[in-house]
Order: structure tokens, then sequence, then C-alpha cells
């Protein structure tokens, strides 16, 4: 097996969305429990589809309801509060030049997705975008993974499946792709480790360069 490829969630992994999801979570919750919940449960969702996690901190609820608001929230204050995470951008850039092709694999919109990349100016490194709509089934299912390797016309064995959540991480693995966590998660790491155990832990992006020398 060579690795030729690399499978990118996006928030958490490559766009530093935490912060804005936190506040579309709390505003949600608020508008439609009116009460307050840890970030940590919102934390434990991450990586998920949003209408699965919604559904699991408001049970009860009319999930298509509590989406179409925090859809609508997300979207009005996106651009404000999406910030770069350090590495990344540097990280694309040596990936793109030494010709390993990326995807984004995310439970986002593709619409919000891109506009991420974006606001980041990263989109010129990413080849395509996997969506929340592109897949019958989502992360963990291997599904979305597998469709990102296609973008990419890839096995997903030749794929390095990279992301904050093991929910990524679960999805890849079950596609076949090697898996590697990015130090930066926001994800507590014994929740993470109960879950999955990935095969690399990354410090920065251009770490990744390395691991694929090491593979072929």
């Amino acid at each position: 097996m060579a690795l030729k490829g690399i499978l990118f969630d996006f928030d958490g992994t490559l766009g530093n969305t935490t912060n804005l999801i936190l506040i579309t979570f709390h505003k949600t919750i608020k508008h439609f429990l009116n009460k307050d919940i840890s970030d940590d449960e919102i934390l434990k969702t991450f990586g998920l589809p949003l209408r699965d996690c919604l559904a699991n901190v408001a049970p009860g609820i009319d999930p298509d309801a509590m989406v179409a608001y925090y859809r609508d929230y997300n979207f009005a204050h996106h651009d404000s509060l999406i910030r770069p995470f350090p590495s990344v951008q540097e990280g694309l850039a040596a990936l793109l030049a030494a010709d390993i092709p990326a995807s984004v694999v995310t439970s986002k919109t593709n619409e919000m997705a891109g506009r991420g990349l974006e606001c980041l100016n990263i989109r010129q490194y990413i080849k395509g975008i996997v969506g929340c709509y592109d897949c019958q089934k989502h992360k963990p299912d291997p599904e979305p993974m597998v469709r990102g390797a296609e973008l990419l016309q890839l096995p997903p064995e030749d794929c390095l499946c990279v992301g904050d959540s093991p929910f990524d991480l679960l999805s890849g693995r079950a596609a076949g792709c090697k898996t590697v966590l990015v130090d930066w998660s926001s994800y507590d790491r014994k929740c993470f480790y109960d879950l999955i155990k990935p095969d690399y832990t990354i410090q920065k992006l251009k770490d990744l360069l390395p691991i694929i020398a090491e593979n072929n």
C-alpha cells in the first residue's frame, strides 16, 4: 500500500470553528429548551451529523426545527467567528507541492464547508468536498470516507484519514484508511481513546509528509 491522498475533516481539523459551534449550540438549546448545557456535552457530539448531535442533547424536540434554527444562526455568524489553525495553510501548501491531493469529508453542508475554506483562504488546496447530503450514511459509517477517496480517484486504502473527532477516524478506519488525530482536537482525549486509537497523531499539518514518506 502506498499513501497517495488525504481525507480531511473540516470542523476542528482544518478550520477552528469550535467557538462558533459552541455558541450556536448554546443559542439553539436555549431557544428550544430554555436551559443551558455544558460545553462537554456538546463537544462529545463533535463529528456526528448535526441532526444527530441536536437530537442527542435535546431529545423530544423536533430535530428538523432545531437544525433549521441552528443553521440560520450559524450562517449569520460564521464569517466573524471562524478562525485558522496556525499550521494548516502551510501544511496544505506543502502537500500540494508534493502532489498529494486532498478532499474534505464533513458533516457540514457542501455550501458551508466551501464557505469555510474560502474564509480561511485554503480552497485552492482541496480537490473536492463530501458533505452531509452526499451520502446515505454518515460518520462513523465508512461511506463518507469512501466517497472522499472516490473524489481523489483513489481506493481508501491509499488515503490517510485526518480528523479531530473519533467519529472521523472510525469512519476512515472502517473504510480501510490509516488514521491521523490532530493534536489540536478539542475532544476529550480519554474519551477519544476509549473509542479509537489513531495510527498517528500530528502536532502540525506538515507532519503528514514524513508519515506519507514512511509508507511509500
